[in-house]
């Protein structure tokens, strides 16, 4: 496929699965039959266009996918911790104020008076919500629920977020642990 395709992820290889080559995985779409759809996807590792053979759902969101050429348990765990790609023009069309996780991460995010907070830098899904952790510059990081009292806008094409978030959400208390701490310091 060109090179100057733009790719949109849609899921991350977690682990084989057993011993015939199938493929255990995360999905990043909310659209249920989203794999069961698709003819291919293409590796992150190189792009290689891989048809696929199977889809299965397995426990909770994850899936089971049986992948053209990955035929054992050796080739599967060579695709760990793999993305799962497909031209971004394959998309499905969002309704509006929704978006794209690939869209989210790497925006800047600055308070309503443009004072810079971080950059996004992953997204954790919850029961009602997501919920963006910010890395700032110095490396703190902070949570901040993807709500429309706390999101303000959202400018994909300047890659920019505004918020107004609540007290309490960026105060030196709501900063995360890194997970490099000693817990016993």
């Amino acid at each position: 496929m060109n090179k100057t395709t733009e790719w949109a992820t849609i899921g991350r290889i977690v682990a084989p699965f057993g011993i015939q080559g199938e493929l255990k995985i995360r999905p990043f779409t909310d659209i249920p039959d989203r794999f069961a759809t698709l003819e291919a996807v293409y590796l992150s590792s190189d792009y290689s266009r891989r048809a696929i053979k199977g889809i299965r759902p397995y426990k909770g969101e994850m899936l089971l996918l049986k992948l053209e050429g990955v035929n054992d348990a050796t080739t599967a765990e060579t695709l760990r911790d793999c993305r799962l790609c497909i031209p971004a023009d394959e998309l499905a069309e969002l309704p509006p104020d929704a978006y794209y996780q690939h869209d989210i991460l790497g925006l800047r995010v600055f308070r309503l008076d443009e004072r810079f907070v971080g950059v996004i830098s992953e997204i954790m899904p919850t029961g009602g919500n997501d919920v963006y952790v910010i890395k700032a510059d110095d490396g703190r990081q902070f949570l901040i629920p993807a709500v429309k009292n706390v999101i303000k806008q959202v400018d994909l094409v300047r890659r920019v977020m505004y918020i107004d978030p609540i007290r309490g959400l960026l105060d030196e208390d709501a900063e995360m642990v890194n997970s490099t701490e000693e817990e016993d310091e």
